[in-house]
């Protein structure tokens, strides 16, 4: 019995599941209808196609040929086809994803609290000893920051069940979307508040200051809501097969991007556009169109309009808490395990013994609280880019966005030089042959490479509030990272010629 189960593996539906689970975000359908709406949907498939679908394929292929190595993930994917110096450059600037996401976790987590506690986000009124809203909620994030970083040193290992609660709310909060818009669909007849006027309103944005440099800014959005596809490496020992792993991929993929699609298109029924634009920004979308479903489902059930906007309180203390424990449980994880990552998967005796040293609960203090600085550091001087909370929370997001697409990049670059090495193991392979190789990783550079470019320059070029300092931002702190990395690995490479 003992032994069946240890051999038992996950066939294709299984895994398709696990993938959904780990890469499909909630929010970002909301945020896709935000900034273009039903048009966004059409970008979301082309890059699927561009990018997600190759990158995943990439991600297959690299996680099956390294499924045996110990050290394992990104690091021994670039290092073992590019060299050691990429691949630590590649996975510190993968961590560099990780501060962002720190830094924006602990900014993000005070709506939900706001919501779960007031039924609205009250975040633009806080004002705490008269520094305005954006300067209190970095007070905030940078106490929740040390009261995370204080307890996680001393092995607090629970919260996992917390990340389990968020997970299945979430779940909960997507068949919610899908009932009660088909409800209200129904209800209404068949309004939309946002109109369908034929197949235009599925190519033209509705936004008016919309043109291309916006359009390959969105781009970027759209790819970082298919992030987290390089932790998919986990999954292939899980697999029955190889060939099983693939399939799930494909299938995973796929559903993945008609999901988005078809949050979008959904969203559509009880939020138009231009209304939702007055109310919602990037660090309170879900919220604000999670309060909307409830009040439209209320109006159309026939409740007056004080017992409709009850119920919009209700959906938005739902999510409130879904979000909150989602967001808890995963900063919890998330300030211990990218160290551990990153440690293990660099050479040895790269980092200084006192940075790995470990506590008597097993954790990396020194580092942890490093790490604490650095995230607490960028809360601090975002602020004096922008002292408006929708832009403060854009900031975060483009960062974010930028962060992550150059993680991508590195991993999508060091694929040629994978397959070219004869020293490897390719009896896996998706892409047969050279010619298809290097046709879909230019095709997904050319994508990634263009869309952070213009994210990059667009808040200087539409002149943007404070669009130089969010331009000069985004180009700061991964030339900061990225030069710390190259710091960190000459002075490895110079103990190591010493001794």
């Amino acid at each position: 019995m003992s032994e069946v189960s240890q051999t038992k593996k996950l066939g294709v539906l299984s895994l398709v599941m696990m993938i959904f689970s780990i890469i499909f975000g909630f929010t970002n359908p909301t945020i896709a209808f935000l900034r273009l709406g039903y048009s966004s949907i059409i970008w979301y498939v082309f890059s699927a196609i561009t990018f997600f679908l190759p990158l995943i394929f990439i991600v297959a292929e690299f996680a099956v040929s390294f499924k045996n190595d110990a050290s394992g993930g990104i690091y021994t994917w670039m290092s073992r086809s590019r060299g050691e110096l990429y691949g630590f450059v590649g996975t510190f600037m993968w961590y560099f994803v990780i501060i962002v996401w720190i830094t924006g976790v602990a900014a993000r987590i005070w709506v939900p609290i706001s919501s779960l506690l007031f039924a609205e986000d009250k975040t633009k009124a806080w004002n705490l000893f008269g520094l305005g809203s954006t300067k209190t909620i970095v007070i905030f994030g940078i106490l929740l920051v040390i009261g995370v970083t204080f307890m996680a040193t001393r092995g607090f290992n629970k919260v996992s069940m917390i990340a389990k609660i968020g997970g299945l709310s979430c779940t909960a909060i997507n068949i919610l979307l899908y009932i009660t818009s088909t409800l209200i669909l129904i209800l209404n007849k068949g309004y939309f508040e946002e109109p369908i006027k034929g197949f235009e309103t599925f190519f033209k944005s509705p936004n008016p200051d919309h043109t291309i440099l916006t359009l390959f800014g969105f781009i970027t959005f759209s790819v970082f809501a298919f992030g987290g596809i390089e932790t998919l490496a986990s999954l292939v020992d899980k697999a029955k097969s190889a060939k099983t792993f693939s399939k799930a991929c494909i299938i995973g993929g796929i559903v993945i991007a008609i999901g988005y699609s078809t949050a979008i298109f959904f969203w559509g029924i009880t939020a138009n556009y231009k209304e939702m634009n007055t109310r919602a920004h990037l660090g309170n979308v879900l919220f604000i169109f999670m309060q909307n479903l409830g009040y439209k489902l209320g109006l159309a059930l026939g409740m007056p309009i004080e017992s409709a906007s009850n119920l919009g309180s209700i959906f938005m203390r739902i999510v409130g808490v879904s979000i909150f424990f989602s967001f808890l449980g995963a900063l919890f994880t998330i300030v211990y395990s990218p160290l551990k990552t990153l440690f293990d998967g660099s050479p040895k005796g790269l980092w200084p013994s006192k940075l790995t040293k470990k506590n008597n609960a097993n954790m990396p203090q020194n580092a942890m609280w490093i790490q604490a600085a650095v995230v607490c550091l960028i809360l601090a001087i975002i602020p004096f880019v922008s002292n408006d909370i929708a832009s403060f929370f854009d900031i975060l997001q483009l960062l974010t966005n930028v962060a992550q697409s150059l993680a991508f990049i590195l991993i999508i670059a060091a694929f040629p030089a994978f397959r070219k090495n004869e020293n490897l193991n390719h009896d896996f392979k998706i892409f047969k042959n050279n010619g298809v190789i290097y046709f879909v990783t230019t095709i997904s550079l050319l994508v990634l490479s263009f869309a952070t470019i213009f994210t990059i320059i667009e808040p200087v070029i539409i002149k943007a509030p404070g669009g130089f300092s969010k331009t000069m931002m985004m180009i700061m702190s991964p030339v900061v990272f990225l030069i710390i990395a190259l710091l960190i690995f000459r002075s490895y490479k110079n103990r190591e010629n010493n001794i």
